[in-house]
């Protein structure tokens, strides 16, 4: 053993000054000012408000694919959802006007509920809040694109204990005829994840029991639990399916606005 072998080595060979890459750039750049940014809101449920790090939310899913389909153009992501929200819950609560106040302005507004306001409240309810809460964006930006999306599709009976989708599918139905009625566009994740699970693609959620402390992110247990249901039953979505959602999102966005994202202005303007 030499000399250096035989003293603490408090650095292990880095300076921990880490270096300028493509992804520590990336991941270390200063938002830009709003005024001159395209300003995107994303409300929902604990589909969007998913506790994950920062890095695997959606909004840095949304962020990173944005940056490679609309180069050089800055934008703003505020997550503005809240885990066992709903769209009554927010306009009743009084919290939409506070989350929208927190907004210098508004360009597009992705809107996300059905988990929690299928359990709470009727059908019909459940569209009167959901349009009710696209009125309220409205009136905070006339111009802000909504796009209403769809909620989680489960894999039952191999994935999932109980048909969970004979309660959510007539619901985001009701969705697809609001979205259609009032003109707002739409992302049907619903639909778009039954079509990748139907394709083999079918590890989009999250393992465990729905409580913190049981929730796995991955496959890492899945030798052990894999034909049990119970094991899949947790109706959030992981960070595969996040990336996928940030996809249509993108295509989405790419469809309604060509290459220029909504909102950009020069400091002059």
């Amino acid at each position: 053993m030499g000399e250096t072998a035989e003293k603490p080595d408090p650095l292990q060979g880095h300076t921990r000054e880490w270096p300028s890459t493509p992804y520590s750039d990336e991941a270390r750049a200063p938002a830009p000012p709003a005024e001159t940014s395209c300003c995107i809101a994303l409300f929902g449920d604990c589909t969007v408000d998913v506790d994950f790090p920062p890095a695997m939310r959606p909004e840095n899913h949304l962020a990173v694919r944005l940056r490679r389909a609309f180069p050089g153009q800055p934008f703003l992501i505020r997550n503005l959802a809240e885990s066992g929200g709903t769209a009554g819950d927010l306009i009743a609560s009084g919290r939409m006007e506070a989350a929208l106040a927190t907004l210098a302005r508004l360009d597009v507004a992705f809107v996300r509920y059905g988990v929690n306001d299928r359990k709470r409240d009727g059908i019909p309810a459940c569209i009167a809040n959901l349009e009710a809460l696209c009125g309220r964006v409205v009136q905070k930006s006339v111009s802000a694109a909504i796009i209403v999306e769809t909620g989680i599709w489960v894999d039952y009976p191999t994935h999932y204990l109980f048909d969970r989708n004979a309660r959510l599918g007539p619901l985001y139905q009701a969705m697809r005829e609001l979205a259609a009625e009032k003109g707002y566009p739409m992302v049907d994740v619903y639909a778009k994840m039954e079509m990748e699970t139907r394709r083999g693609n079918w590890d989009l959620r999250v393992r465990g029991l729905p409580d913190r402390e049981h929730t796995i992110h991955d496959d890492s247990f899945d030798q052990f639990f894999a034909d049990d249901p119970a094991f899949f039953t947790n109706i959030h979505p992981n960070s595969r399916c996040l990336g996928m959602i940030a996809d249509w999102e993108v295509e989405k966005l790419r469809a309604l606005f060509g290459d220029r994202l909504p909102g950009l202005r020069t400091r002059d303007e």
